[in-house]
């Protein structure tokens, strides 16, 4: 377990715990095979995650956690390959805040929380089998939903076997993505967030989200887009003890615009956002700037789901979920 709070630092100790993946690759854009050319093209992964996780601390408890994940693979000879992958999810801990009965736990004031993990490995494969060796960064937290919401991060080396169910062909095929892709360019989105406003408060709150942006893209693997982030934050009307301040409903409103990358896997999308506020109240003490990263699926020809969890650096804001229109 690694603290990045001072407010966790007595969560300290060795975790441990057993992680199953599975992973589909998916299909890239035929390029007719030349012989007499040896590129390496990336490898693209869509899959799952389930995790059971001892956190080291009988106040901390035991991680149960499930996710879907998204990675990338390249091919360093015929047998070696270098990956890295992000996996989204939700996670349950065992072990939860309590003022009376679990003071030290002052990371995680909710059971069910949200989790991401970033990982790197080498698998080696000898036909159908294969060993693995890597890193894995686990983070879980429930987006300020429930007070207190510092979070808990561990860092832990894996070792594993891989097994691979079915037999791919010995063709070699390349692949290149050359179409461009210039459909729906405009989007339109509305999202709803909620969070609590503080321990000592926990009133909660119902934060709004209005979104336009224009998307540029060249490839089915990914896009860039900008825009402009509305928000409706009635957490600017109350102090963390519970006491009004002397904002008006005019000052719960945020403007940002943002610019964000998304990396296409079938209909899913991992969305990674930059944004700065270019209007906020007088008296918020936010950053100027913002980060986000969260997923977009495809529902249909015109419609998408969206969620993202909104931040400050490493200090959460809130989770998003809502619906985008596009349209040309």
């Amino acid at each position: 377990m690694r603290p990045h709070s001072d407010y966790t630092e007595a969560l300290r100790a060795p975790v441990y715990g057993l992680q199953l993946d599975a992973d589909w690759e998916l299909p890239n854009e035929l390029r007719v095979p030349n012989p007499l050319e040896e590129r390496r093209y990336l490898t693209r992964y869509l899959g799952a995650s389930f995790l059971v996780m001892d956190m080291g601390l009988v106040e901390t408890g035991t991680q149960i956690a499930a996710g879907i994940s998204l990675g990338s693979g390249l091919p360093l000879s015929k047998n070696l390959m270098l990956r890295w992958r992000l996996a989204h999810g939700l996670s349950y801990l065992s072990k939860k805040y309590d003022s009376t009965t679990i003071p030290i736990n002052y990371a995680i004031g909710s059971h069910l929380n949200y989790l991401a993990i970033l990982s790197c490995d080498m698998r080696f494969t000898a036909n159908r089998f294969g060993i693995l060796a890597g890193i894995n960064l686990t983070h879980c937290s429930n987006g300020n939903y429930s007070k207190p919401n510092v979070g808990l991060n561990a860092i832990n080396f894996n070792v594993g076997i891989t097994y691979k169910p079915f037999k791919t062909s010995n063709r070699k095929q390349y692949y290149e993505a050359k179409k461009q892709y210039f459909a729906f360019p405009f989007a339109l989105g509305l999202k709803l967030a909620t969070n609590q406003r503080s321990l000592e408060y926990p009133r909660r709150s119902y934060i709004w989200i209005a979104d336009i942006s224009y998307r540029n893209q060249k490839s089915k693997f990914s896009y860039w887009d900008v825009g402009l982030d509305g928000f409706v934050d009635p957490n600017y009307q109350w102090k963390d003890d519970g006491s009004l301040t002397r904002a008006g409903e005019s000052e719960n409103y945020e403007l940002a615009v943002r610019g964000g990358k998304v990396f296409l896997y079938g209909r899913l999308g991992l969305r990674l956002d930059l944004g700065m506020y270019i209007v906020k109240p007088y008296h918020s003490e936010k950053p100027w700037f913002y980060n986000a990263f969260g997923l977009d699926y495809r529902l249909g020809h015109h419609w998408m789901a969206r969620t993202r969890l909104k931040a400050h650096l490493n200090k959460a804001d809130y989770m998003e979920f809502g619906l985008c229109y596009l349209w040309n």
